[in-house]
């Protein structure tokens, strides 16, 4: 992995094979579904924090739709091999690098630039 921001789908993949294809998909599920019903429920209390809220919950569709992508922590484990091998020097940057979650837009602009830039 180069150095920089980790590649989003291999963060996907990394989550899975750490912690198994169905707590993560449902971790992600609820990240957009149940994140954006808390905004939802939030903006009727304060709306600029709802809306935020809301927004924060489209990251999760990226991260999402790699899991079905992906399908099973086999998979995820053959495609994360290189960070999970070298999981002392990958481990910090990843744990890190989840905050990006709570930058609206953050994760799907990075799935976006990644995909072009593999082309």
């Amino acid at each position: 992995m180069k150095e920089g921001i980790i590649n989003i789908r291999k963060l996907a993949a990394l989550d899975i094979s750490l912690h198994g294809w169905w707590l993560i998909t449902i971790e992600f599920f609820f990240g957009v579904f149940g994140i954006a019903a808390i905004g939802l429920l939030t903006l009727s209390v304060n709306l600029i924090l709802g809306v935020y809220v809301m927004l924060l919950s489209l990251n999760y569709v990226p991260l999402l739709i790699y899991a079905a992508l992906i399908g099973n922590q086999e998979k995820a484990k053959r495609e994360a091999r290189v960070e999970l091998s070298n999981l002392r020097l990958y481990g910090p940057k990843y744990s890190f690098q989840q905050l990006l979650l709570f930058v609206p837009f953050a994760i799907i602009a990075l799935s976006i630039l990644q995909k072009f830039q593999k082309r």
